[in-house]
């Protein structure tokens, strides 16, 4: 790539357009009142050059350019300093790169992210999918405590990590939780624990009313609780958990949504497909679909409403657990119309369960009634395909319902394919190139405890299948976007020694990166408006901590941004390149 110097000419341009008279800024961030107390909305100058980068536009020669230009939410222009300078106006804010790399913000194509504000609460749920030291793990548990209110539930389901990926291998003791959090119960699960289960610290034994002797209370040598939980006893803590969840309020789902999008634009993500998904802390035991009642869309829907919504959301409607079937999908479709929405929050469809499977496949006459209706009404669909048998039956399936209430334009999607690198097959694939649906395969065993069930990249990559990569999280999963790249990119899973993504089933890095953002602007909806930095299209894009290009291998699941721009506005500023951390969210 040419790089263009920033000559006397630049210079002179550069001064006079970031500074006003007597050296005061113009078109920094401010921010006015919201319509709620507490809460602002943030404002940010119409125009953002960014110069002097190495600026990936994804665009289809896979160009590298100097510099891009923002206006009005949209990429202006990209390409040399020089011409995108030459567009400058009074007002305009130009960010010096300094010569760090730019992507076009990533896209997930499929992450249960709505359920981050109420049955899951971000803000209370540490998080260990990147990190690989046990010191630091401890810290960041006792950095969650001493943001919740003392008495509070802490908690981690086991999707997000595997605790053979540390550097001391192995689940957190109960004296290190106490030690962590001691005026609050916590509740952490593991991949990889031996005996399964969850482990709590003292306040939570205490919380829930064990001890030595209760069924389910894991004893250790000193007949003490080890604070491991097993069957009854594991069962009440999810329980007790899900009880609290429920009382929140929408303040403060409000606010755990906030903590989940800045933490996601932080590791550069902007934007996801969202398909519903269940609520494995229910109270009753019962799995029920998410976005029902008080805790559904509430939260999302005020931040879009009140223009502080910082990703793109598609999201489905579900079914599970009590609430399944041909009822379900009448119900979820009664009020809404698929497709309705905008540019950063709109409602997909049905996905991402409807029907439970027998020997793995979605039995008839039911699953053909589904469909035929979601077909006839013009719904998208997204479902669930693990085992090659359901891959085989569903593809047969929706073929069957194309030829009388055509799909071609539906956008449906078969979610997180299973059975390992011979599946989904190129047959497979090729019926649903036929039919124009996509394909999300996902990192579910990322954190592998042995299996050998990882997608076939390459396969799907090569197919021309539409494909983008997914994560399934957050609660079987993990959700940073570049440890999905990593993993794609290297095969490696986060315990080390386990077998990941065979090698002839690997991505270039270009080609990951493809597949996380430019591939996927069909998948949310957005088809030509996202995944690239070509002029037109919405403004969303990351600077990153260290280029994703050069850095050695490993190092790439652990890229964040350090600043985040989505739709033209700034989500996240690490302040690194803007001179000071007043711009931190």
């Amino acid at each position: 790539m040419k790089r263009l110097g920033f000559y006397a000419i630049g210079l002179v341009v550069f001064s006079y357009l970031v500074a006003g008279p007597g050296g005061a800024p113009i078109g920094a961030a401010a921010a006015d009142d919201g319509p709620r107390s507490g809460r602002a909305k943030t404002k940010h100058p119409t125009d953002i050059f960014l110069i002097n980068g190495k600026i990936a536009t994804v665009d289809k020669h896979n160009s590298f350019v100097d510099a891009v230009a923002i206006r009005d939410g949209k990429i202006l222009a990209a390409g040399g300093n020089g011409h995108v300078l030459s567009l400058a106006r009074h007002g305009t804010e130009i960010i010096d790169l300094r010569g760090r790399t730019v992507l076009p913000g990533l896209i997930d194509g499929h992450l249960h992210g709505i359920r981050m504000g109420s049955y899951f609460c971000f803000s209370r749920s540490p998080r260990f999918d990147v990190i690989f030291s046990r010191s630091e793990g401890i810290a960041h548990v006792a950095s969650k405590a001493a943001q919740t209110p003392a008495g509070k539930w802490l908690f981690t389901l086991a999707g997000a990590w595997n605790v053979n990926q540390l550097d001391v291998p192995g689940m957190f003791t109960r004296a290190e939780l106490d030690s962590a959090a001691p005026s609050h119960p916590v509740y952490i699960q593991g991949t990889g624990f031996p005996g399964g289960g969850g482990q709590v610290n003292t306040p939570g034994l205490l919380a829930l009313g064990l001890g030595a002797g209760s069924p389910g209370v894991v004893l250790g040598p000193d007949g003490q609780p080890t604070g491991q939980l097993t069957g009854a006893a594991n069962t009440l803590a999810i329980r007790t958990i899900g009880t609290e969840l429920g009382t929140l309020t929408l303040d403060e789902q409000d606010a755990c949504s906030v903590d989940f999008i800045r933490e996601l634009n932080r590791r550069g993500l902007t934007a996801w497909d969202d398909p519903g998904g269940n609520n494995p802390f229910s109270p009753t035991g019962i799995p029920d679909p998410v976005l029902r009642g008080s805790h559904g869309y509430q939260a999302i829907n005020r931040l879009h409403r009140e223009g502080r919504l910082n990703a793109r959301v598609r999201f489905s409607f579900s079914c599970f657990g009590s609430i399944i079937g041909m009822p379900c999908v009448q119900e979820n479709t009664v009020n809404a119309v698929s497709g309705i929405g905008d540019d950063l929050l709109r409602i997909g469809g049905v996905g991402e369960e409807v029907l439970t499977t027998t020997g793995g496949i979605y039995a008839d006459p039911e699953y053909a009634a589904i469909l035929s209706f979601l077909a006839t009404n013009e719904w998208s669909f997204e479902h669930h395909a693990t085992a090659p048998a359901t891959q085989e039956a569903m593809v047969r399936s929706w073929e069957a319902v194309n030829l009388v209430a055509p799909i071609t334009d539906l956008r449906w999607k078969m979610l997180h394919p299973g059975g390992g690198p011979a599946a989904p097959s190129a047959d497979t694939l090729a019926r649903l190139k036929a039919l124009r649906a996509g394909i999300v395969p996902t990192n579910t065993n990322v954190k592998s405890s042995g299996t050998t069930d990882h997608p076939p990249y390459r396969r799907i990559y090569e197919s021309g299948t539409r494909a983008c990569i997914g994560t399934d999280a957050l609660n079987v999963s993990p959700y940073p976007p570049f440890l999905n790249l990593w993993y794609v990119v290297s095969g490696k899973t986060t315990v080390p020694g386990q077998a990941g993504v065979p090698t002839d089933q690997r991505l270039t890095r270009d080609e990951a990166l493809r597949m996380a953002t430019e591939r996927c602007g069909w998948f949310i909806d957005l088809p030509g408006k996202v995944g690239s930095l070509e002029p037109g299209k919405h403004a969303d894009l990351i600077v990153l901590s260290k280029d994703y290009f050069t850095v050695p291998e490993d190092e790439i699941r652990t890229l964040t941004s350090v600043l985040t721009i989505v739709g033209g506005r700034i989500a996240w500023d690490a302040g690194v390149l803007r001179g000071d951390d007043d711009h931190r969210r």
